[in-house]
């Protein structure tokens, strides 16, 4: 290998996850800013990225208010849409939970943003950050664990060296892998995506019905555009991705109803097998892994991405902190430090989202009515749902 560029702290992964930490990082209050390199493999052209497609992500309010704060999100504003209301139900029963944004003192439960503007304004801000080097395309051929550093080899010959090296190169994550063995949870569903229009403005509302398949969520979105996910079997799902519009959208609208009014287009749809991977150690020497590179969950309550965040928003004042008193980077007591902050978190998160999929997906019918008074006592006990309310909206501290 030739002689390594050398840099503080080395990221794999130019996704949401990779470059809002990258930007988090690049903000360094002193003298000396940190030297940071971002390895990504698919061009930075987040129209087509395979992380910034089509889709739409919902950012809780304490992902929102982490974005403002890093003064990233008033170029995302106009291409978000408030979520104010969101509807919990079972559908064909009697059970139904919801959540406003004033019960909690909150102008909006959350916003949702197709991630191509996500991307892009990201993408523009990463190119402004001079302490910031972009490796792109470029994919890591070999990593290299040394005492004092990590050192990697790229598929277009490059060195790089650092003080750390951090994963948020997805569930697929090649970091990942020195992390020990990943605990994987296979749902034996299908998530089927999809934006559609229909004939009402989704005015901030936000649904998550349960059918007897899986939970069927509907995200509002400009144009009165819905996003949909929609949790399958693997024969119902490849079906319906290719199935005639009119035979997509009369299917959706017997799934969920009128609620959201009329559907009458459908666009692209995509689906993907529904596997919650996850690994309980996040770090080992100078490396550690975090947003789906860590875990990856199943959609229900839309948690992937701001559990994500919540990783990058612990992770990066410590790295800070850490560069400001002139300490190592790569420290085994910072890495083990991080996994205490962010582990109670991570398992509460898991633990909620695993739980809920494979309660309300059940077609057993000695679950209906369990999960039913479970919804109607949600309802009728603020207590209960604010415990839930802060977990899904990331207002908890830790």
């Amino acid at each position: 290998m030739s002689q390594p560029q050398h840099f503080d702290i080395i990221i794999v992964g130019a996704g949401m996850t990779g470059a809002s930490l990258a930007l988090a990082l690049s903000q360094t209050p002193s003298a000396k800013p940190l030297k940071i390199a971002l390895i990504e493999a698919a061009e930075l052209n987040f129209g087509q990225h395979p992380g910034f497609d089509g889709r739409a992500i919902a950012l809780s309010a304490g992902s929102l208010r982490w974005f403002q704060q890093q003064g990233l999100w008033s170029n995302m504003a106009p291409y978000g849409c408030v979520i104010k209301h969101i509807h919990v139900s079972d559908r064909g029963h009697c059970g139904w939970t919801s959540m406003q944004a004033d019960e909690y003192h909150l102008d909006a439960l959350g916003q949702v943003i197709e991630l191509e503007h996500a991307g892009r304004e990201l993408h523009q801000q990463l190119a402004q950050r001079q302490d910031i080097s972009l490796f792109c395309p470029a994919r890591v051929k070999h990593i290299e664990q040394q005492q004092q550093q990590v050192v990697l080899e790229l598929d277009d010959q490059q060195c790089l060296s650092g003080s750390l090296l951090i994963g948020a190169d997805g569930a697929d994550s090649l970091v990942g892998q020195k992390m020990g063995n990943q605990q994987q949870l296979d749902f034996a569903k299908y998530a089927l995506i999809a934006n559609v229009q229909a004939d009402q403005d989704p005015a901030g509302r936000a649904f998550e019905r349960f059918t007897e398949q899986g939970p069927l969520a509907l995200l509002p979105m400009t144009e009165q555009r819905w996003s949909v996910v929609w949790s399958l079997e693997a024969e119902q799902a490849k079906r319906l991705q290719s199935a005639d519009e009119q035979v997509f959208l009369s299917e959706l609208q017997q799934a969920f109803g009128y609620r959201a009014g009329r559907f009458n287009t459908v666009g692209k749809r995509a689906a993907y097998p529904l596997v919650l991977r996850y690994y309980p150690r996040l770090f080992a020497h100078r490396m550690l892994v975090l947003g789906n590179a860590a875990h990856s969950l199943h959609p229900i309550a839309g948690q992937g991405f701001n559990l994500a965040l919540r990783d990058v928003a612990a992770l990066a004042p410590l790295l800070l902190q850490q560069w400001q008193q002139g300490l190592d980077l790569g420290a085994h007591s910072l890495l083990d430090a991080y996994q205490q902050l962010r582990q109670q978190d991570i398992e509460r998160t898991i633990a909620m989202t695993a739980g809920l999929a494979s309660v309300f997906a059940s077609s057993d019918k000695s679950s209906v009515i369990p999960r039913n008074l479970g919804l109607m006592a949600m309802q009728l006990c603020p207590s209960f749902k604010l415990l839930l309310a802060k977990q899904s909206l990331g207002l908890f501290s830790r």
